[in-house]
């Protein structure tokens, strides 16, 4: 069989194994919710069968194509797409119950790897402007909503917004000028290697320090009747401050006590009221309440309560009932495609005698995400109210360790994401110097990164979903770029489709959409792809660029 016949067959198993999450999902019936040894069946696949499945194809195929062409190293993978921000989708979409997070967890798992087998890759010097701007622009939004999670992370730890994007943007243009020449390239092995290491022994600390094992944790989880306040949790003990204001609904008869003069306002069934308590006073609220509370209120919550916002039970969390859902499934669907097209534009075909270690870091990294995921559930469920979700998980450590050590484990937890962004950046920077394509690419790549830096920096100013602005950027670069590239070879049909994708989304990603097409509107990639893949197909044979 042919290289390019075995990577075909590669490529659409790992695909099927992507698909089966999927089928899992909507399968009537809902077999995936079937437990063994305690943990539910799609766990089970997406956790330990399909990585372990897809790692053997992988190891497969590199045996058989030993003579690929070089391209990027296996730590030049790792650094770019197992930065901060994709761990923490991972970890965030586990700890919240969504219906896809399974799915989500192996889409980012099995996305790098399909794209190392994509002999297209790489193949900027023959893509368009369009093209070109698209991805230069998609690793702007990729650089802001790793800048957004770091800054979300240290807000938590006190440390003010603009503070944090100083200190990142400084580490982030200082690193490449203290590395210049071929010694960044070689950077990118111990920086990947230290912060990938460093990540999975801080999930490894939290396991420790819980004295528990993630599949223990999850049955834990999966099998309380209610998700409560536990005695440990930082809402019950010394209380926490909302980083960003909150409506909270309540379940039952719940008492929360202001640690901080605070406006609390609650609404209730037929009627609104508002009081300014000081610190030490409580409120008691009813089933049926919602509280609102501002940015800067501290409070303290009963134990043994419902967290607010939560999922009504540890089945509810394991197995949510809306998982088999048209939209839901359709929302899976649009994050993995999005997830699993943009590393097409981002990671390349490997050098085959580099890959093996960060092969074996790169899943140990995902799987920690979720480890971590499951952890936060398993010891502090409130931990999201009043911050954004993608940073709170990162807060973990600090949960599990008491006192001043566990506020320096969740200080260690911030040097370590930044030394992923870090690799992450140098990463990066050769895939901006393939876009820009000229012969002074190192002066032009010097200074489109700095102005990428700079501006993902003062955009992390302002508020914003991290997680939007990534899959964002994947979408946009996934419809503009690589569409085209996979459907044709001649530079005016790519044109074509670059064209027809670039429209596309920024039609969808701007229009307000009807609720039954809102996952067209949510991740634009799902449609704007496809156009752009059909547009760039039937321009072949149009002519030829002069």
């Amino acid at each position: 069989m042919s290289i390019a016949a075995l990577r075909r067959v590669e490529v659409a198993g790992l695909l099927g194994l992507l698909a089966g999450t999927i089928v899992l999902m909507a399968a009537p019936g809902n077999p995936g919710a079937v437990r063994l040894s305690g943990v539910s069946l799609l766990w089970w696949y997406a956790a330990v069968v399909a990585p372990l499945a897809a790692i053997l194809l992988v190891v497969f195929l590199r045996r058989a194509s030993a003579d690929a062409a070089p391209g990027p190293s296996g730590w030049a993978t790792a650094a770019t797409w197992t930065s901060p921000v994709v761990l923490g989708l991972v970890a965030a979409r586990v700890f919240s119950g969504a219906p896809g997070a399974s799915t989500v967890a192996l889409a980012v798992l099995v996305a790098p790897l399909i794209a190392r087998l994509d002999p297209t890759a790489g193949e900027a010097s023959r893509s368009s402007f369009v093209a070109r701007l698209a991805i230069v622009i998609g690793i702007g939004l990729v650089l802001w909503a790793n800048f957004l999670l770091l800054v979300d992370v240290a807000r938590l730890l006190g440390l003010p917004r603009w503070a944090t994007s100083i200190l990142v943007a400084a580490v982030a243009l200082l690193v490449p000028v203290l590395l210049r020449g071929d010694r960044e390239a070689d950077s990118r092995v111990p920086l990947a290697l230290a912060g990938g290491v460093a990540f999975v022994a801080l999930v490894a600390v939290v396991g420790v320090a819980l004295a528990t094992s993630p599949w223990g944790a999850w049955k834990s989880v999966a099998s309380q009747p209610a998700i409560i306040f536990g005695e440990r949790d930082p809402w019950v003990t010394g209380g926490r401050t909302l980083v960003a204001p909150v409506a909270l609904d309540f379940t039952e008869l719940h008492r929360v006590t202001a640690l901080s003069l605070a406006i609390f306002r609650v609404h209730e069934p037929g009627r609104f009221r508002e009081w300014q308590l000081r610190e030490g006073e409580s409120l008691t609220l009813r089933a049926g309440d919602r509280l609102v509370l501002d940015a800067g209120a501290r409070l303290r919550f009963e134990p043994g309560k419902r967290v607010p916002g939560a999922a009504a039970s540890g089945v509810a969390w394991a197995d949510p009932p809306e998982r088999s859902a048209t939209l839901a499934v359709a929302d899976t669907i649009g994050v993995a495609l999005t997830l699993v097209a943009g590393a097409l534009a981002l990671v390349g075909p490997p050098r085959p005698t580099t890959i093996r270690g960060a092969s074996a870091l790169l899943p140990a990294m995902v799987l920690g995400a979720l480890c971590l995921g499951v952890y936060g559930m398993y010891s502090a469920p409130g931990l999201s109210i009043g911050s954004p979700a993608l940073a709170s998980v990162f807060y973990v450590p600090a949960t599990v360790v008491p006192g001043t050590a566990g506020r320096v484990l969740a200080w260690l937890g911030v040097i370590v994401l930044l030394v992923l962004l870090t690799a992450t950046v140098l990463a990066l920077r050769g895939i901006l110097a393939a876009a820009c394509g000229t012969q002074t690419r190192g002066e032009l790549t010097e200074q489109a990164m700095t102005g990428l830096v700079v501006a993902a920096a003062v955009a992390s100013l302002w508020p914003a979903d991290a997680s939007w602005v990534l899959l964002t950027g994947l979408g946009l670069m996934a419809s503009v770029a690589v569409a085209p590239r996979l459907a044709a070879d001649e530079p005016v049909a790519r044109l074509a489709g670059s064209l027809v994708g670039a429209a596309a989304f920024t039609c969808l990603a701007l229009l307000r959409l009807p609720a039954w097409a809102s996952v067209a509107g949510t991740y634009p990639a799902l449609t704007a792809a496809p156009l752009a893949w059909i547009a760039a197909r039937a321009s072949r044979g149009g002519g030829r660029a002069v």
